[in-house]
């Protein structure tokens, strides 16, 4: 899966594993879901209990990422602990990396790895504001302030029409000081039978004197909420007692499908040139448009500065992830050891940030730095559902599961499992 270096690679949902194609799973098999299909090591030992809430885990993902000029077999195993409390957790994650020798290879005993000078960047492309997505084209803004009013174009006709609403106001002011109110028993026995409210529970009246035709007006009796609403926003539901007794027991598995692996494309340097040259075009004259009105109006400045509006929806990161994804439709994985992740929101470096994901940098095992390897994106979320009988669990959303690996792929001769760094970021509410 990572043959070529400085390339971005896609995963695709593909077909369930079934019986018929269940012998050619291993572990150089990239699914969804199932169980681990581990490579045969001795003492292997894996424990999938949450550490929060110590129910066993699921296999999300299994991805293999071999290295350029590596002797080694390599795989990358996500998991996740379904409990609705735990899912948005970045600890109740885990990722695994298995290595193990192919003893075919003829390169030499040493492993090639990516040098430790190469640059990445957080947030690379996120003020890439120069694409331009046609299926969010006129979809971005919307004028409301011109927007027909529902009174607009209506006129007096004449003074006529003026004296007659007023006597008709004067006509309803005169029977309303005659209002009178009645409860829920009393307007059932008025001229008008059967008076009750919408949904069959009784109601309060008024009736009307004072006119030709006695009338009887019905209003729906308000009642005050019982519950919190914004408690309940803010509740978690919590697995279902049969599906939480078996994760105590043992793990569960996702339905397990096939991933399809291919290469994002990317429009060559000179579209890029050609799409920066056309927008600035547009910026200037556009300024200049501006600059002109205000000189015929009075209120503008030549030093007011032109300003980028931000979307509707969201800001310009998020803007930017939602149009990189559109551009390959059905993608639920990104891979690449080079390229910085596509994020749909702001990470940081230092621990002193509530509002976004500490991401620590370093290995701690051999202090090289991480890259952010594996990324997990929305419409994955969409392919998990619960065997055995697909159960679909409605909190199984993110915004991105990014995984964080050592950029040495640090190894030694005992090792069996090597834990890697998961960083999870819930939806842009």
């Amino acid at each position: 899966m990572a043959k070529l270096q400085g390339k971005v690679y896609l995963g695709f949902e593909e077909e369930i594993v079934g019986d018929k194609n269940q012998t050619l799973v291993n572990y150089a098999v990239n699914k969804i879901g199932g169980f681990p299909d581990w490579p045969p090591l001795a003492n292997l030992q894996f424990s999938s209990k949450c550490p929060l809430c110590g129910l066993h885990r699921l296999l999300v993902a299994q991805c293999y990422a071999p290295l350029e000029n590596s002797i080694y077999h390599r795989t990358l195993y996500v998991f996740a602990c379904i409990s609705p409390n735990c899912w948005t957790q970045s600890e109740s994650w885990t990722c695994v990396r298995s290595q193990i020798q192919d003893k075919s290879s003829t390169v030499s005993t040493a492993v090639m790895m990516p040098t430790t000078g190469t640059n990445v960047t957080w947030c690379d492309g996120a003020d890439e504001w120069d694409e331009n997505d046609n299926d969010t084209a006129n979809g971005n803004f919307m004028n409301v302030d011109n927007a027909p009013s529902p009174k607009n174009g209506i006129q007096r006709n004449s003074d006529e029409e003026e004296e007659s609403n007023s006597f008709e106001l004067e006509s309803v002011e005169q029977a309303f000081g005659n209002l009178q109110m009645f409860d829920a028993h009393n307007a059932n026995m008025s001229p008008v039978q059967g008076a009750v409210g919408a949904i069959g529970a009784p109601v309060a009246a008024a009736e009307l004197e004072g006119g030709d035709e006695p009338g009887l007006v019905t209003v729906d009796s308000p009642t005050a909420p019982t519950n919190d609403v914004q408690a309940l926003l803010h509740q978690t539901a919590e697995l279902p007692p049969d599906l939480r007794s078996r994760l105590m027991c043992g793990p569960l598995q996702f339905v397990s499908k096939f991933i399809y692996v291919e290469e994002e494309w990317k429009k060559s340097s000179n579209n890029d040139d050609r799409i920066s040259e056309l927008l600035n075009k547009y910026k200037r004259e556009n300024a200049e448009i501006e600059m002109s009105s205000g000189e015929r109006g009075g209120g503008g400045s030549e030093d007011e500065p032109y300003e980028d509006a931000t979307p509707l929806h969201g800001d310009k990161l998020f803007h930017a992830f939602l149009t990189r994804l559109r551009k390959n439709p059905g993608q639920i994985l990104r891979y690449s050891r080079d390229e910085p992740p596509l994020l749909g929101a702001p990470l940081t470096n230092t621990a002193t940030s509530p509002e976004s994901p500490y991401v620590p940098t370093i290995c701690t095992r051999c202090g090289a730095r991480l890259i952010c390897e594996l990324q997990l994106v929305p419409e994955f979320a969409e392919t998990l559902c619960l065997l055995p009988n697909n159960i679909s669990l409605s909190h199984l959303h993110f915004l991105s599961v990014l995984i964080f690996t050592c950029s040495q792929s640090c190894w030694q001769p005992t090792d069996t499992l090597v834990t890697e760094t998961v960083v999870f970021q819930p939806e842009v509410v």
